[in-house]
């Protein structure tokens, strides 16, 4: 029988290849959340630690000295086109390190604060950085931080003993915080990486099983019942010819089989 390299597939075949697809599909998909996660907690957690070095921070007490409004408004992100502002509030504090040793520094609400304003000119020193859409509530909100930190108000805060100058109320997120962010983020990475390679990889051999199986051509020569159909001669030779059909002979006299 004579058959060609043709385009074909089976079922089982197709049902392999659609499922090995899927996997593709997913594997792309959550390797692409991964991927978005490792920079988000890159962004959000990893980069405020490493710049302030806020996991070096020592607690302490820190006594408020100074707190007045700079008398500047900083401009302020709220959203998708929305934009705010915020008046600046610096605060001063005084602390005692492990020697009993008294330094005056710059207070931050978080590290965050500290990795943005902590460069920058006194005058826009900002503690807080309070952005909601109504520039009133962000105004309350400085002056009731205000308030609760007023001079001659004493409360738990951690210091830089790199820089004595800098000074966090709190710290936004712990060594494990960083570590957790990062470590399965990025063994999720790791696994469908290797699941998309796996499933792509199948993904072509199927396709190449489904590609390569023999299909009869139309209008090949196929035998029929009752007769042997022998090779076609080598080099497009015309077939052996086919024999003619037999017939039962039913007689009293004779008995068998006779070709017509």
């Amino acid at each position: 029988m004579r058959s060609n390299m043709r385009t074909c597939s089976t079922a089982g075949g197709r049902r392999a290849h659609g499922r090995y697809t899927c996997y593709f599909i997913v594997a792309w998909i959550m390797l692409g959340c991964c991927l978005g996660a490792m920079i988000t907690c890159g962004v959000i957690i990893v980069k405020p630690i490493h710049e302030t070095n806020s996991l070096a921070f020592k607690g302490t007490t820190c006594t408020t000295t100074a707190a007045n409004l700079t008398g500047e408004d900083i401009d302020c992100k709220c959203g998708k086109d929305c934009h705010s502002e915020y008046p600046c509030l610096r605060m001063t504090v005084s602390y005692a390190d492990e020697d009993g040793t008294t330094y005056s520094g710059v207070l931050f609400e978080s590290d965050k604060r500290l990795m943005h304003d902590g460069h920058r000119d006194e005058d826009v020193q900002c503690v807080t950085a309070p952005c909601d859409r109504s520039r009133r509530d962000n105004k309350d909100q400085v002056l009731e931080f205000q308030d609760t930190y007023n001079v001659g108000e004493s409360y738990s805060c951690l210091y830089n003993p790199d820089n004595t100058k800098q000074v966090l109320l709190k710290r936004l997120f712990t060594w494990n915080d960083m570590f957790h962010s990062m470590l399965w983020s990025t063994l999720g990475f790791v696994f469908f990486s290797a699941l998309l390679v796996y499933s792509l990889i199948k993904c072509n051999s199927e396709r190449a099983k489904m590609c390569t199986m023999p299909v009869a051509s139309p209008g090949a020569q196929t035998a029929q019942p009752g007769h042997f159909l022998p090779p076609p001669y080598p080099g497009g030779q015309t077939a052996y010819p086919q024999p003619p059909p037999y017939s039962v002979i039913d007689s009293k006299d004779e008995k068998g089989f006779t070709f017509n």
